[in-house]
């Protein structure tokens, strides 16, 4: 039951991670920079817990290494991409990954697809569909800010990675975390140096006292002690279930920038929200009945 819990809040806590995020950003106005410290921070917690768990029972091949490290590239798309489009829609593009992982299992894995995983391809694309038309019938339906392309990239790059991770990789949740935050790391000072800063600053005297909590609060609670239960609970549930659960994020994700955020967030949009959740939930019955195998 715990791990259940865990399951369901940790996604549900990402789901608000826009919010500290953008608190950030508002304080600093650094761009991809913002997740460089907060990641620093998550480093450097999860440094002294790996190395007390670095005799644990575990293994990991060369490629459950770099799934680990690319897992973490993709959270740090996922993360700047929150900062530069809308938040719903870079929400649903990062849970593409029913789709993403379907594609792997077949033209990478040789795995035999059923009808649930048809029927969750069609229903994620026509979420994503809707989602970025919005109503907009003016031109194909494709991502418009570079936030969305980083969602969308970043599902990829989870889809790839959480399948090397899967199949490859049965390292203790801290050892694999830090290696997560490690990749994530590299990928936000990378990111960092090819977009820049903001050209607008913020007004007035920077409070160091806000900027500083809203660090230590990112980094500790959501890249280390979130993300470390969370892989803690995936060794002891099946991939069926756990995928249910994290589509808390898309739920949690939704409501809170619909309410919270200065954003548009059409009835198609909501729509197009739930087709994506519902083709998460047609690739984790496909893998309960048994007909495929889950890499997602």
């Amino acid at each position: 039951m715990l791990a259940i819990w865990v399951a369901l809040l940790v996604p549900a806590l990402w789901g608000i991670y826009w919010l500290p995020l953008r608190y950030l950003e508002s304080h600093v106005s650094a761009g991809a920079w913002t997740n460089v410290m907060v990641l620093v921070i998550g480093c450097l917690v999860m440094l002294p817990m790996a190395w007390l768990k670095r005799h644990a029972p575990g293994h990991a091949s060369r490629i459950g290494l770099y799934s680990t490290l690319l897992g973490g590239v993709a959270f740090t798309l996922y993360s700047v991409g929150l900062l530069y489009g809308n938040v719903a829609t870079v929400i649903v593009l990062f849970y593409m990954t029913p789709v993403w992982s379907i594609l792997i299992a077949r033209w990478g894995l040789g795995t035999p697809v059923s009808r649930w995983r048809y029927a969750a391809i069609l229903l994620g694309l026509t979420g994503v569909f809707l989602v970025l038309n919005s109503g907009d019938t003016s031109g194909l339906p494709l991502p418009q800010s570079i936030g969305d392309w980083l969602g969308l990239l970043s599902g990829l790059l989870w889809s790839i990675g959480s399948t090397g991770m899967n199949r490859h990789a049965r390292l203790h949740p801290a050892v694999s975390n830090l290696l997560f935050c490690l990749g994530a790391l590299a990928a936000a000072i990378l990111l960092s140096l090819m977009l820049g800063t903001p050209s607008e600053q913020p007004k007035g005297a920077p409070d160091f006292g806000a900027i500083v909590s809203a660090v230590l609060a990112i980094g500790i609670l959501w890249w280390a002690l979130s993300l470390t239960a969370f892989m803690w609970s995936v060794t002891r549930l099946d991939p069926a279930r756990l995928g249910i659960f994290m589509m808390t994020e898309v739920i949690v994700g939704a409501i809170s920038s619909a309410l919270l955020a200065d954003e548009p967030y059409t009835p198609l949009m909501a729509l197009g929200t739930g087709l994506v959740i519902t083709a998460g939930f047609c690739e984790a019955l496909s893998t309960r009945t048994g007909r495929s195998v889950s890499v997602g």
